[in-house]
């Protein structure tokens, strides 16, 4: 017993030794939470007897239960079994292999990753004569998981002599969700919606099964308990009734994921989610509070900046991080005149610090919005510092940023053939395989570059169903206007006449939108400061030396990635870059979800403080932004006590007239309650499922069994189903 406590602080070992009932741990940002939960099974196990086939312990990912058991192995042996230290879809697939023959399907039922996915709804817009590219497959899979949300399709699923043909709807995305529902019933597949509810279901409609499962999971434990969704903690709390011992841990402040369904107000309120009069079976439950406060990462000012941060938010347990490191330097706050002095700001202080023998990887720069990367990315490559995109891939090298370059060097040069071979068929022009077959033969037989063998076969029986003549006559127009307007005029045409911006707005992906935004405000930002006419050949050529730059140690270099990346990791020095308002708070997401929005951007914004260890800079810039509004320090920067900031630069007085307007703007009454994806119970129409939230009118798009009904904000009829 000694051994398993030994290094253990106080209240950790509460957290530890607290084996029987409903215990709900708050473990801030580094307290070692990780350690306890490890520590504690293994208590289990060697004090107490336990078996651990008889412990469940439900991680957030993969990597998470990896670590967990690599930890319980060292300290209990490689002998000892683990697995049931998994992801809830892990332990879902795990019933499923032992009761899923109640529902009519074989043992060996696959589980449908994103590729399988597609090639089912491939099959079923083939089906329907419907051409499909990946904005349409997103838009389809975010219908199907709503739609999914209610599990009645399970009941369909499971029922081998269901008739399909009863599914009936006038809207075509119906007719392709309830085709899909069908293939997955007949390749009898999963995917990742499916296997919580199947369980869901087999629990509701197979008494024994769930009493089963119930009486072997003697102790349950759940990390990142804030991140769970309220569907999942029905499941959960099920499970846990038999024994009552049920360990939840969890940080309400580092809640970052409310936008794809976390309910943090389990954790707030754990013990009044316990007892919910949604729940079939009433017990009467308490719980037991334990507080892990004491922060093993972070030097003192950098916690007290994380400290005064987050107290300004309403929704969430009160507690306070304390510090083990002693001294450390104060937190920076840099207001620059521009981003090109930001990103000098930044390399200069990483150049110097390697000067004196440190590493390029003792450095992370961290960001809201991924498009924010650009001016960092173009800074490092201009200053050779070597750097790597964490968990995403850099600015030059997305997609929609390659696509819009290749437009312009086609303006260029239409003999540029590589360009001509990404962007033909983008946006869908029907010039598909076959057709630029054709092309590349007649251009090799003739000795000439794809675009000139496309205005000769354009006019063509061959051609005449495609939009070859469309795409000839815009780029043809686009290199006329060309020599009259400037490389930031000249992309706004290309986006607009090839029609390129409305197939990403159709396309959903708002990023998407936001990096050729950034791109286009770069170009603006380089005409401004280029001191002459910048061509738009210089300007290519410019960003060619740029995305071709050699970076000589990929070991070695600064980390960059989003917030949301940085989750659950640590870095020695940190760059918080982009606080600006609209950014860093979300513009977006506060016009979506107002005052819940914001409680979770400062969350994010806490989440990236607390990845620093021994010195952190919050940096932010003035100039306009990437919908051409005046660039002004976000609030976070204000919400933070002054005297715990050292302040670089001096913020003009318009400026900060400027912040309090723009903060005024989204500090209306929050009238929405609910959000898309909610599964809602109506006291007339019954159960439904919130597809769209229309601020306009103050309504939600909500689905029924009877169809969709527009419902006001304001109807108090409405209740969660959970």
């Amino acid at each position: 017993m000694n051994d398993l406590l030994q290094g253990l602080n106080t209240s950790q070992r509460e957290a530890v030794t607290t084996t029987e009932g409903y215990v709900r741990v708050i473990a801030g940002a580094g307290t070692g939470k990780t350690r306890a939960l490890t520590h504690r099974f293994a208590y289990l196990v060697n004090e107490l007897g336990i078996s651990p086939s008889n412990i469940l312990c439900i991680t957030f990912t993969n990597k998470a239960a990896n670590e967990m058991k690599k930890r319980i192995k060292r300290m209990l042996g490689e002998e000892f079994d683990t697995s049931f230290v998994a992801t809830l879809h892990a332990f879902c697939t795990r019933v499923l292999r032992e009761e899923i023959h109640k529902l009519f399907y074989p043992d060996n039922f696959i589980v449908l990753d994103n590729v399988d996915q597609k090639k089912i709804l491939e099959e079923v817009y083939d089906e329907m004569g419907i051409k499909m590219d990946t904005a349409s497959f997103k838009f389809m899979i975010d219908q199907i998981r709503y739609y999914k949300n209610l599990i009645t399709y399970v009941g369909y699923l499971s029922d081998p002599d269901f008739d399909y043909s009863t599914l009936t709807s006038d809207k075509k995305s119906d007719e392709i969700i309830f085709r899909y529902i069908k293939k997955q019933r007949k390749y009898f597949g999963l995917d990742f919606f499916d296997l919580i509810n199947f369980v869901i279901y087999l629990f509701d409609h197979y008494p024994e099964v769930l009493a089963k499962w119930q009486q072997k999971l003697c102790y349950i434990m759940v990390d990142e308990f804030q991140d769970i969704t309220a569907k999942e903690f029905k499941l959960i709390r099920r499970l846990s009734e038999y024994h009552r011992n049920l360990f939840v841990v969890g940080d309400p402040d580092q809640n970052i994921y409310e936008w794809r369904g976390a309910n943090m107000d389990v954790i707030v309120h754990f013990e009044s989610w316990l007892n919910n009069p949604c729940f079939a079976n009433q017990l009467g439950l308490t719980a037991r509070d334990i507080f892990l406060t004491g922060n093993y990462r972070s030097v003192t000012p950098i916690l007290q900046v994380a400290n005064s941060l987050i107290a300004k938010n309403q929704n969430r347990v009160e507690k306070s991080l304390q510090g083990h490191a002693d001294g450390g330097e104060k937190v920076v706050h840099l207001h620059a005149k521009n981003d090109k002095e930001e990103i000098k700001f930044i390399c200069t202080h990483i150049k110097e610090h390697v000067a004196k023998g440190g590493k390029y990887s003792d450095f992370a720069v961290l960001y809201r919005s991924n498009y924010v990367s650009r001016f960092v990315e173009q800074g490092f490559l201009m200053q050779n510092i070597p750097y790597t995109v964490y968990g995403g891939v850099g600015f030059y090298e997305r997609a929609e940023i390659k696509d819009v370059l290749s437009y312009m060097r086609l303006v260029e040069r239409p003999d540029d053939d590589l360009s001509l071979k990404r962007i033909i068929n983008v946006p869908r022009r029907k010039i598909g395989k076959t057709k630029q077959k054709l092309l590349s033969d007649y251009a090799e037989q003739n000795g000439v570059s794809l675009y000139e063998a496309l205005k000769v076969l354009c006019a063509t029986e061959a051609f005449k169903s495609c939009k070859a003549r469309e795409f000839v006559r815009t780029v043809e127009s686009l290199r006329e206007k060309a020599e009259n307007l400037s490389v930031s005029e000249l992309l706004q045409h290309i986006l607009m006449e090839t029609g390129y911006e409305l197939y990403i707005r159709e396309s959903g992906d708002i990023d998407r939108l936001d990096n050729v935004t950034e791109l286009l405000r770069s170009i603006v930002t380089q005409e401004t400061e280029y001191g002459e006419h910048l061509s738009l050949s210089a300007f290519l050529q410019n960003i060619t030396l740029l995305r071709d730059s050699d970076v000589e140690d990929k070991n070695d270099c600064v980390k960059i990635m989003t917030i949301h990346t940085a989750k659950g990791l640590e870095f020695d020095n940190v760059f918080l870059v982009g606080l600006t308002e609209g950014i860093f708070p979300s513009a977006r997401s506060l016009e979506e979800r107002k005052k819940d929005a914001l409680e979770e951007e400062r969350r994010l914004c806490f989440v990236a403080v607390t990845r620093a260890k021994k010195r952190l800079w919050l940096t932010e810039s003035e100039g306009f932004g990437v919908k051409g509004f005046s660039k002004v320090p976000s609030r976070f920067v204000f919400d933070i006590d002054g005297s715990l900031l050292t302040r670089i630069g001096v913020i003009p007085a318009e400026i900060l007239e400027e912040h309090k307007h723009q903060a005024r703007s989204f500090d209306k009454v929050d009238l929405q309650i609910y959000k898309v994806g909610d599964q809602l119970r109506h006291k007339v129409f019954g159960e439904g499922i919130v597809e769209e939230v229309d601020e306009q009118t103050q309504t939600y798009r909500i689905r029924f069994v009877t169809g969709v009904k527009p419902i006001s904000f304001t109807y108090n009829g409405l209740s969660h189903i959970f």
